[in-house]
Order: C-alpha cells, then structure tokens, then sequence
C-alpha cells in the first residue's frame, strides 16, 4: 500500500511528487509546469500526450486539486512511508543456508564447488542425467525447499547486466521453455541491459531501483504469503508479490545471465551471518 501511494503522486513527467497535478484531455496526470516539456502539436498549440499521442488545446487542461490535496498529505507522511519500505533489520534472524541443486542445473552452467555461485558458460558441462533439470531455460534451483515458516536470505549480482532471482513452485515445467510468471509460479525480480529492472508480474511491472544495486535480499513468509525483494546495500523496498501460493514446496531460482550477452555475469547466494554481527540501514525515527 505504501509503495502503491508513492507510485500514484509521482509526476510521470518530471518523476518527483506532483505539483499543482493536472490531467490532459485523455486522462494523462502530470505537474503543471511539465506540460511545457510536452511535445508540440505541429503547426498548433495543442500538446500530445506521451503515451497516446491525443492532442490537448490549452482549454482541456484542467486542474486536479482533489490529486493535489491527496498529495500533499502523502508528502506529509513521507517519513513513514520510508520506514514502512525499509528492509527490517529483524529479517536476517530468519536467514537460511541456501546452496544450488546441481541436479536442476542446465547443462551449460558452470557450479562452484562450495555450490553457492553459477556463471553460465559457452560449452555444455555434461551433468548427470536428471529428471528434474531444466533442459533449455539457462537457470538452477536452490535447496532447501519451503513449505512454511519465514526465510531469508541475499544474493551478489555484482556487476552482471542480466539475472533473475527470487522462488518457484516445486513443480514448474523444466523440459521446454520457460515464460518467468507469477501465474505460471514464477516469482521474480531480474534485471536486462543493466539498468532495466521488472518484475514477473502479469504484465511485468518496470521497477525503480537504485543505483550500485549489487547485493539483492530476498524475504519469504509462506505463512502469509508474500515474497519481498530489497536493496541490500541502503535497505529499500525493491518489490513485494503477494498471494504467493503455498499449496506445494517453493525453491529458491537463479538465472545467471548468456554469456553472449554478458559474459561476466554470475551470481553468488552470500553465506549464512551471524545476526548480531550485521545490521542493514535504518530509517531517522525507525526503532531497532
């Protein structure tokens, strides 16, 4: 809820808290100093709206201060709306030990022998035969599996320009290709080209991330249902899937990226920390 009302006051335009929000003649909300950086009508006066392109003449330009007010209080409530997106620091108690299942890997992954770290390589590596292994999808489980309770635990992306991480049903398909779904049981964050983050929502939801993300948390309550993704390094809220289903075991997913598209990517799961030895960001006023 909190991240739905943040994303609602931000002017598509200018990307900060609108101000003085109107809406165009299709519906389009953006600050009204930013209709000045709409794109002309040719030869008129008109501006075009940046994802229809229907025209809107100066008189159907109307003011939104009902959006405005709503606004306003949303910025009032700003710091509690940082502490509600803020990684728990709590989380790291519920932190688990997971390791890759070789038995699932396609065969073009390269495995470390600690089983914490895969890179996919240009030559097939010859697993054994396996009926759980994904055959084309460039991808591995971890273990354990979940079937209730709270688990916790990060993932190193470093450098990599293209990764998916997050859980998935036990039972998802492994011999063809694979769709990342949340209705196909797919649970995902993941990153392309660097800079171009969603999630496996249907349709994918373009995510907001930060800069320098390197480390990805990753929280799962199957108790409640719910599978969170956070920036590590400064504790904010990447993403949140709800109505997780818990009808049957979830594993944890890797996707390290092609080589012939990023042929320095891997991804390392971080081992187990002492609670006490390590504490994440804290938001001003947020308690320990």
């Amino acid at each position: 809820m909190a991240e739905h009302f943040k994303e609602a006051s931000r002017c598509r335009g200018c990307l900060t808290y609108l101000e003085k929000p109107v809406y165009l003649q299709c519906g389009y909300i953006c600050c009204l100093q930013c209709v000045n950086s709409l794109q002309k009508e040719p030869n008129g006066e008109g501006v075009l709206c940046p994802f229809c392109s229907v025209v809107s003449q100066k008189k159907d330009i109307r003011p939104n201060s009902q959006l405005g007010a709503l606004v306003s209080k949303i910025k009032e409530l700003e710091p509690q709306l940082r502490a509600v997106l803020q990684m728990n620091p709590r989380m790291r108690k519920f932190q688990v030990d997971v390791t890759l299942d070789v038995d699932t890997a396609n065969n073009h992954l390269i495995i470390s022998e600690d089983l914490r770290s895969v890179r996919c390589g240009y030559f097939q590596q010859y697993w054994r035969t396996c009926a759980e292994r994904f055959i084309y999808a460039i991808c591995v489980l971890g273990s354990p599996r979940f079937t209730s309770g709270r688990h916790y635990w990060e993932v190193d992306v470093e450098t990599s320009k293209e990764w998916d991480v997050g859980v998935c049903r036990e039972s998802v398909n492994r011999q063809g290709v694979v769709e990342l779904s949340s209705e196909l049981g797919f649970w995902t964050v993941g990153s392309r080209n660097g800079d171009l983050f969603t999630a496996s929502t249907v349709p994918l939801t373009a995510l907001l991330v930060g800069p320098r993300l390197h480390r990805v948390g990753i929280f799962l309550d199957m108790d409640i249902g719910i599978i969170s993704f956070y920036h590590v390094s400064d504790g904010s809220h990447i993403f949140t899937f709800t109505q997780v289903s818990a009808a049957e075991p979830l594993r944890p997913f890797f996707a390290p990226a092609n080589p012939i598209k990023d042929d320095q990517g891997f991804l390392r799961i971080c081992p187990v920390m002492n609670p006490g030895t390590a504490s994440f960001p804290v938001s001003p006023g947020r308690g320990k």
